[in-house]
């Protein structure tokens, strides 16, 4: 856990926005998380990068510290106020880095605002449609988040899609209760929007682009480079949360990334 006191920001609509910023020195990163989670999953590489760079690491509206309006919560959204937040805060240019949902809010930055990021990374971001199979295994998942006992569903979709029998224990334990604890009308109609093929916008990127997979995707490499060409792809052998599990790899692949586009 990080222990910096988190700065606040406060949207147009009145919801404050919680964020850790550190460090000095370009290009500044600026750190997205995923579904139900919060900025401290990504303390491995705020460790890593604020000694040579600026490091600002956001809990987005509904997660973490930041403000949870009983609201639909849906992937434009989340864009519009990264881009608003990049500019009130004065992030110049930032490399956007995004793990799951966080990852495809900073491909749809790139495509809506393509002057803010000189660069993303997506951490195994969900960013090609499911399957046909897994449709109908979405749906009602996401009708089962509407119900009195979400907490159990969530808790069940958390273990069988996030981890697997290499993630260590302490892990699990320490992000199911995380991601458990996040309001309901977050997860469900976040969920929705994040696996919604219209917030998968296919073609090139219009900046540079990384993502990292984990050996667990339902995409293939092949899929992610068809999709998105010109987009670079590389697989380390772990569950969903690859900058936990593996977050010296994750570093050198972010670090090799950082260093092309100087």
């Amino acid at each position: 856990m990080t222990t910096e006191t988190l700065r606040t920001a406060t949207a147009n609509d009145g919801v404050t926005l919680r964020y850790l910023d550190t460090g000095t020195g370009d290009p500044p990163l600026v750190f997205v998380h995923g579904w139900t989670c919060n900025h401290t999953n990504w303390r491995n590489q705020i460790a890593h990068y604020s000694p040579n760079h600026r490091v600002v690491a956001l809990d987005q509206r509904g997660h973490g510290a930041s403000d949870k309006p009983d609201q639909d919560y849906m992937i434009p959204g989340f864009v519009d106020d990264l881009a608003w937040f990049i500019n009130e805060v004065g992030i110049e240019r930032p490399v956007v880095i995004g793990h799951s949902m966080g990852g495809e809010i900073a491909l749809n930055l790139a495509h809506k605002h393509p002057d803010i990021a000189s660069a993303i990374v997506m951490v195994d971001s969900p960013i090609v449609p499911l399957p046909g199979e897994l449709e109908a295994v979405q749906d009602g998942v996401v009708a089962a988040m509407k119900s009195p006992v979400y907490v159990t569903v969530v808790e069940a979709f958390a273990r069988a899609q996030f981890f697997n029998d290499g993630t260590p224990a302490a892990l699990v334990e320490e992000l199911v209760p995380l991601i458990t604890s996040a309001p309901q009308r977050l997860m469900y109609t976040a969920i929705g929007s994040i696996l919604d093929p219209a917030n998968m916008p296919a073609g090139p990127i219009p900046v540079p682009a990384l993502f990292i997979r984990a050996a667990t995707a339902y995409a293939t490499e092949d899929q992610f480079r068809e999709r998105y060409p010109g987009m670079q792809v590389h697989t380390l052998d772990t569950a969903h949360f690859v900058q936990m599990e593996k977050p010296a790899e994750t570093n050198a692949l972010i670090d090799a990334f950082l260093e092309e586009l100087k």
